[in-house]
This record gives C-alpha cells, structure tokens and sequence, in this order.
C-alpha cells in the first residue's frame, strides 16, 4: 500500500490540510476519563467517559449552506493540546474562519473559539449539538477497535435527549438503557456469561451548554442533517437535537461551551473568554514542560506532545495502562517510567506509595494451584496460593487486594529502583526497603523455585500475554531480577543493612545467565532454556530478551554489541516509505517467530523505543537515532492520530494502528529522549550525574 504522510511538522504544531478524518485526535484537560475528540475535520464530541454528544458547525449564506467538515479547504492545526483550524470556502468569499478547540482544564467541558477574518455580515454560523448517551464503546472510542462513526451525530444516540432552553443557555438531559462493563467491554472476564449483563445508569445525567447572547436556540431533527439549512428547518422529532444560527461580525469572538455541570455551575457567557484563556495558558504550561530545539523539524514538536500525552495517562494516585483505550490502572506497564525523565517526582511517589499499601504481606507461603478451568494456563487467581502470596503487588492501589493474572511486580519495582536513582532519597528508600525485601523473595520463591539463578517469567511484560516458558530459565526475567538484587545490594549497606544476601543472589543470577542462556557460538542470549528434558535452550529471542538485558546492565560491552547485531542480522526490519516522508526509515517486528499470534509477532512503538534505548545503552547513536526518529515519524506522522503515541502500527499485519497515546509508548517515549538521545543518566545515591549525549553526528 503506497502511503504519503499525513501531518507536516510547523514549529511545534503537527499541520494537514484537507485531512479526511474525524475524532481522531484526543483533547485532555482534568486528569479523569473525560476527553474531547477533535481531528483533521471540524467536528467534536465529548467523551464524559461514554458518549457525550456530537458538536458540529455549518455556514449559511442567502441560499446556500455547508457543515464546516465539507468545506474546500481546511487546515488543521494540532498543538499538543488544542485543536487549531483555518477554514477557506466560496461561501466565505476572500475571508477565513479561524476555530480553536480546548478541554477546559478545571471541569469536565469543551470550550470552542471562532473568529472570522474578512467574512460579510451576510454569512451565518450555524451551531448543533446533541446525541448524548453515557453509554461506552467497545475500546472507549479508540482508534483501530471502534469506528469513527461511533462518535457522528446518529439519530438513535438522540431519542432520550431532552432539552431545556434559556436565552442562549441550554440544559441537556440524557441517560437510558444499560451501559457495558469494563470486563464486557475489554473482553477480560475469563468466564464470561452467555449474554452480556451490563449495568444500570444510577441517575439522569446532565450537561449544561452556552452560546453567544442574542443566539435563538431551536429544537431540529437529527434525521434531517443533509444541510445546515435543512436541518434548521426541520423542527422538533423523535431525535431532537439544539440548534442556533448566529450572526456574525468579522473579527469578533465567538465562545461556546458545553461541560458537565456537576463539575462547575452553569457558566456565564462573559465568563468564557477568561476560561478559555484559563485553559490556553494551563496548555501553554504543560505542553512546555518539555521544549525541544533541534535541527530535526520532525523532532521539535515531540517534547510537547510527549508532556500532554504523558498528563494524559496520569490519575490520582496513579499512572494508567492508556490515555484513551485501555484506561484503567495496571500497575506494572511501562507509562509510570514517564514521571522522573519529565520531573514529576511527585507523582511518581504517589504512584509507588498507593501501590505499595496494594502488596500482599501474608501469607508466607501458599500451594502452587494451577486453574482447572482455564486448562492449567493460569494459576487460579484466589488471595492465598503461591502465586498471591506475600510480596505480590495487586493492580489497583490503595491497598485493593485481589488476584490478576500478571506478575506486575518486574517492572514496578524497576520504575521504583530508577527513581531512587533520580531522587537519591535515602529516607524514601528507607520506607520503601520492605517493599522491595517482600518482592525479591516473593520473586524468588515463586519463579527460582530450584535456586539456580534463572528466573521464570509468567505474564510479567507487556508481551507476555501469549509467552509461555512451562518453568523454563528466562533471559529477561532474570535480567529484571540481576539487576533489582545488584540495587537492593547497594541500598541496603547504604542503609546500614546486610547487603550480602543480595549481592550474592545478583552473582548467581549473572553467572547463571552467561553459563546458560549466552550462547557464544552465536553471539546472543537464548530466550529461554527448558526446565525439563534435555534443558534445550531456545535461541530465537525477542526484541524484549535483547533490550531488557541490555538495560538491566547485565552483557558485557562486546556482548551488548553483539547481542545487538543479532538484531541487525535476525529480526524483520520493515521499511518506512511515504510520499513526503524522510528517506531510510524502518522499523521492527517484535520477533522472527512464526506462525502469528496475538503479543508474540507485533510491530509495537514500546518496543522498538525500548530497542532504540538499548542501541543507545550500547554506544551506537546513530542506529538509535535511525530506529527511534523512524518510529516516531511513523506513529505521530503518518498515524491515524497527530503527535500520537500509538500502541501497534499501520505495519502491524494483523492488526494494524491501534490505540493513541498508550502508556507503554509514552513512558518509553520519556526514557528515549532523556537517557538516550540526550544521554542523562542520574545516579543521585552516589552523587553522580553521567551525561552521555547520543545525538547523531549529522
């Protein structure tokens, strides 16, 4: 399939023109589910989470009307966090209208700014808005799971609708029916009934939205939508929707919002100027929290999306799995990486503070119970057995005990070892040392069961969904675990604690990696070695065996080197073509691994940034800088979505673009640019601040 690229960098904006998608690009503004969808075409819905309602804008002059989504030229501006349109059409003579789109940023709303340039006072601005519902989609509404006319304005999302108006206010009632649950949505109950439950809406709910005074509300059909001028025509119906038309004067602001009015009463209209220069400036704030200035137009706008996005998967107390899709709290993927790089130690440690009161403390022990029902694939998630005993991390905090089938407790414990290392914090660590005391042997008891050093690995990475090592010797888990014992070494004789055990667990563990998963003769690390049998070793790593080694310090120099031109020589390199696009961009496949299934052969920006990281880890800058610029050309512009974290890409086979600003990507994302293209690299318990710059030498 021949591609061109679709968003063009312009200082920090991500530009197209004449795009031709709709809600493909998510505003945030409170830290809660709510977002506003916006995208390459003037129209927008509220995502409250569920179905918030389509917002839409036409233009009438004498006999002739338009919605703005068919106008002949459209620019479309994305500045991480805003929505910034230029509108040109016949209807509009040599004039423009300007539009600029923002979530607000203290209550759950959408704040809306038009100004024409040069238009007579001959031309209309026709405004609609309704189809609210509550009720969610299957991925929340994210791209490449739910289509984008999930958020169009249907007359079936309008039958509940009722409306109150006033003057140039109106009150929009909504709410019937059932709506899924999170299990139903995600497909993630492992028994699932014959039919879907759901569950009851508590109440009505409300939204409260405000135009410009001197704005005749009305009652239209959504049924009669074909024109601006038909649908004002068309009166009230079964699907009612809000309606104005306004007159305008070139050079003045309009405002229009629509929020949640349990968030914040009902706004007045001479309040909105000041909101909206209340949520630009809270924008303005966040987007340059991260500034980038470089040779690289393709690299400048990525500090200020990278800060939205990275807010974007943060929710008191804690990061989350996904911005959009995915939106719940697991607390051992790779998005909490994102707060120290970004300076957000705070949050970081109400991210491990409200875990760590999740960690189970009893019992000691408990059997090895393996699930009858799922066919002995998973340990039976019942509190208590082997698996959930003491040093297991559950995945909602605040101490929500209860079993889920992920070792979430690899990686948590790496995100908390770094931020010592950001922080040097020794009083923190001092209260976090029972944490750790409690996962290592939690770790050890459950996966090093035969105390030769290699560790097991059950669902513990973002690929592991389909991995399966039956008990078998695990390059990365036991990488994860080296390098946790070598910190835990270190910080517990700068505790004043015996550090021995630790020390000597971190010797086994290395030796017992380069006896029996190096292979020499090859030059990389098998995947894993049988725990049964003749104790094969497997010799076709994936991404993750190389870059989690690499990053948990465990090869040698020349052993990364080669570990790295395994890489090189024996996973697939896909080539980035695209009309526009920079020369020589490739990108990664996770693994050579036939036939496919599902998170064993995908094509994942987590994974290929982790693999940048690694070449970066290893001294060769300028492959990172290839492999790293490649894949964020690809996923922010090329991709469905601007400026764009994406979960899988367009070159994924079977599944293709999926998910916009996903948390694995974004934590990566942050540890990329700060320890690999800029090369900081903090060791503050020993006072050491290393800065190894790995910008290319062009």
């Amino acid at each position: 399939m021949e591609r061109s690229i679709r968003y063009l960098p312009d200082g920090e904006d991500f530009v197209i023109v004449n795009g031709t998608r709709r809600f493909n690009r998510a505003l945030y503004g409170t830290n809660t589910g709510f977002r506003v969808e916006a995208g390459d075409l003037p129209q927008f819905a509220l995502y409250l989470p569920g179905m918030g309602g389509s917002l839409k804008f036409g233009l009438l002059s004498a006999d002739s009307s338009k919605w703005l989504i068919d106008a002949e030229r459209i620019t479309a501006r994305y500045r991480p966090g805003a929505m910034l349109y230029e509108i040109e059409d016949a209807l509009l003579g040599q004039g423009r209208l300007k539009i600029k789109v923002l979530a607000m940023d203290d209550a759950e709303g959408v704040l809306v700014q038009a100004i024409f340039e040069e238009v007579g006072k001959e031309v209309q601005l026709i405004f609609a808005f309704g189809g609210a519902t509550g009720k969610r989609f299957h991925r929340d509404g994210d791209i490449g799971a739910d289509p984008e006319s999930s958020f169009y304005l249907k007359p079936e999302y309008c039958s509940d609708n009722i409306y109150e108006l006033k003057d140039n206010s109106f009150i929009l009632h909504y709410g019937s029916g059932k709506v899924l649950t999170e299990a139903e949505r995600y497909e993630i109950q492992h028994r699932p009934a014959a039919e879907p439950g759901g569950e009851s809406f508590g109440r009505q709910k409300h939204l409260a939205g405000t135009v410009p005074p001197g704005t005749r509300l009305q009652i239209a059909d959504a049924e009669k939508q074909k024109t601006p001028a038909d649908f004002l025509g068309s009166g009230s119906s079964a699907f009612p929707v809000v309606a104005a038309k306004l007159n305008i004067q070139a050079g003045e602001p309009l405002y229009f919002s629509i929020h949640n009015p349990d968030d914040k009463p009902s706004i007045s209209y001479a309040g909105l100027p000041a909101l909206f220069e209340q949520a630009e400036a809270s924008r303005e704030k966040l987007a340059g929290r991260v500034k980038l200035n470089t040779p690289d137009p393709f690299v400048n706008p990525y500090g200020a999306a990278l800060a939205v996005a990275a807010d974007a998967i943060w929710e008191y107390p804690s990061f989350l799995h996904g911005a959009v899709a995915w939106r719940m709290r697991l607390n051992g993927w790779r998005g909490a990486y994102v707060a120290d790089p970004l300076g957000w130690h705070d949050r970081a440690e109400a991210h491990f503070n409200a875990y760590a009161l999740s960690q189970l403390t009893s019992p000691d022990t408990g059997p090895v119970t393996p699930d009858t029902a799922l066919n002995f694939a998973r340990q039976k998630e019942t509190l208590g057995t082997a698996l959930f005993s003491s040093g297991y991390i559950c995945r909602n905090p605040g101490g929500d005990f209860r079993a889920h089938h992920y070792d979430m407790n690899l990686v948590f414990i790496d995100q908390l070892l770094r931020h010592f290392s950001w922080t040097g914090n020794l009083d923190y660590v001092r209260e976090m040392w029972p944490v750790l005391q409690r996962h290592l042997a939690w770790e050890k008891r459950c996966f090093d069961a035969d105390d030769d050093g290699l560790y097991d690995a059950y669902c513990s990475i973002w690929a592991s969904d389909a991995l399966e090592y039956s008990g078998g010797g695990v390059t990365y888990s036991s990488a994860y675990n080296y390098k946790a014992n070598l910190m835990a070494a270190q910080l517990a004789e700068q505790l004043g604690n015996n550090p021995e055990p630790y020390r000597r667990e971190a010797e086994k563990i290395l030796r017992a990696i380069n006896e029996k998963l190096w292979m020499p003769s090859l030059g990389w690390y098998a995947e894993f070695k049988d725990a049964l049998g003749n104790q094969l070793q497997h010799p076709s790593a994936g991404l993750w065996t190389v870059y989690h080694a690499v990053d948990s310090e465990v090869p040698d120099p020349f052993q990364s080197y080669q570990a790295l031109r395994f890489i090189d020589t024996q996973i697939p390199h896909i080539p980035v073509r695209a009309g526009g696009a920079p020369d020589g961009l490739y990108t990664l496949s996770t693994t050579n691994w036939m036939p496919y299934t599902w998170s064993v052969n995908n094509v994942a920006l987590a994974e290929v940034l982790h693999t940048a990281l690694a070449y970066w880890q290893a001294g060769r800058k300028e492959e990172a800088f290839r492999l790293w610029k490649s894949v964020i050309v690809e996923s922010m512009y090329l991709g469905a979505s601007p400026g764009s974290f994406q979960q899988l890409s367009f070159y994924d086979a079977f599944r293709g673009e999926l998910y916009r600003d996903f948390a694995d990507p974004v934590g990566m994302a942050a540890r990329t640019l700060v320890e690999g293209l800029y090369g900081i690299r903090p060791d503050a318990l020993n006072g050491v601040l290393s800065i190894h710059p790995g910008l290319p030498d062009e």
